[in-house]
């Protein structure tokens, strides 16, 4: 799945490791797993765009919205297992 971000000079989710520039995620997930593995994917893939590029440092990321590949949608680490989607039903009784 595609992460819509953009370049951002002030609130930021996560900083390309190459450069130091900061982005903005323009999504939202909903678990804090979620959150961790989205920002994990968004700098690998922000630092690939580095080997990827002839540019000059500061110029290899986009200032317009752009998406980065990389995330499957699920989050990893020890609660990865977790499903959340199922509703729960609480018996009653009075």
């Amino acid at each position: 799945m595609p992460i819509p971000c953009i370049a951002t000079e002030t609130a930021f989710d996560v900083r390309c490791p190459v450069c130091g520039r900061g982005f903005l995620l323009l999504t939202e997930p909903t678990l804090s797993l979620q959150k961790g593995s989205m920002r994990r994917a968004a700098r690998k893939a922000l630092a690939a765009q580095h080997d990827q590029s002839s540019i000059t440092s500061h110029n290899v990321h986009s200032d317009e919205v752009f998406d980065l590949p990389g995330w499957d949608g699920e989050p990893d680490g020890p609660g990865a297992a977790l499903d959340f989607s199922t509703p729960i039903h609480l018996g009653i009784s009075h």
